[in-house]
């Protein structure tokens, strides 16, 4: 079973919220009437994982907020966002294939891929228009930070940082989208503090363990990119330490015991994602979302 029928496996409790998700979503996608409206429907729905719609519904449900359209409205956003995270950072990565198939920069080059980006940039805009004034500025000030982190990564090319910079760095670009979610939802319910800090500590330490993971993976890749790119990742970062050679001369199995020191280090951070829910209420909607994480973080 491939990733994404495992993945709508697991959340099958929310079969229906995600029903609607991608209804709504293609008709958001089928208003776009420009030359490149093919494409962009070819792009979001390759078979995306949809992580980040998915936290926001399961965290709807654990924190029994009613109000759907404000929800839904959250969940677009984020992918669409994410959505264009992607295409501008395949300019930056020199990327060729995204979901199997050619990137907008690949296909189009530089100036049409920016164009795209800012096209779902501005998708993301109208729908965050029909929300509330808080998460409107709960999105503006995580959207900040994610680019302080992706510029951050940029000037740290070629360079051989500590583990708290990477671990900072890698917060910043792959959490915040996270937390946007989260956060705009407190905004809909009161919630206890408690719960609102499990909450946020359960999400920074399963996004930390997912960006490890992530890195491992694009070692694994014969390609191997980030290297490539200069962007040395924490299994690099351990190998550095450990070795005294040109990074560019190795071949990718010389980096599988820094990749496995690596693996623990994002298995320990999901360890302690996960005993953060444990003061959490038991529900079906809990179950899933220990279950999605140990499969998307999975070796």
């Amino acid at each position: 079973m491939d990733d994404i029928k495992k993945i709508k496996e697991i959340t099958s409790v929310i079969e229906f919220e995600l029903d609607v998700f991608e209804k709504k979503l293609k008709e958001f996608i089928d208003k776009n009437n420009n030359f490149l409206k093919e494409d962009l429907a070819n792009f979001m729905f390759s078979n995306p994982k949809r992580l980040r719609p998915l936290f926001v519904f399961l965290f709807s449900k654990i924190l029994k907020i009613n109000n759907f359209n404000q929800i839904l409205n959250i969940a677009l956003a984020l992918e669409l966002i994410h959505s264009a995270s992607l295409v501008h950072d395949d300019i930056l990565d020199n990327e060729k294939i995204r979901r199997n198939n050619p990137t907008f920069y690949e296909k189009y080059g530089a100036k049409i891929a920016i164009l795209e980006g800012d096209l779902l940039l501005s998708m993301a805009l109208n729908i965050l228009s029909k929300t509330s004034l808080d998460i409107l500025k709960i999105f503006s000030d995580k959207i900040q930070k994610t680019l302080d982190g992706e510029i951050e990564q940029n000037f740290l090319l070629n360079k051989i940082v500590s583990e708290e910079i990477y671990i900072k760095k890698t917060f910043n670009k792959t959490g915040n989208l996270f937390f946007a979610g989260l956060e705009s939802l407190f905004t809909l319910k009161k919630t206890d503090k408690k719960i609102q800090s499990n909450l946020k500590n359960f999400l920074k330490n399963y996004t930390l363990a997912f960006q490890i993971k992530n890195d491992i993976n694009n070692i694994k890749n014969k390609d191997s990119s980030d290297i490539k790119n200069g962007n040395y990742t924490l299994p690099v970062l351990y190998f550095c330490k450990e070795n005294d050679i040109n990074l560019l001369n190795c071949k990718n199995d010389c980096f599988q015991n820094c990749m496995n020191k690596a693996n623990k280090k994002a298995d320990s951070y999901n360890k302690i994602a996960i005993s953060f829910l444990n003061n959490i209420e038991d529900t079906i909607y809990k179950k899933t979302l220990i279950d999605l994480c140990n499969y998307t973080l999975r070796s």
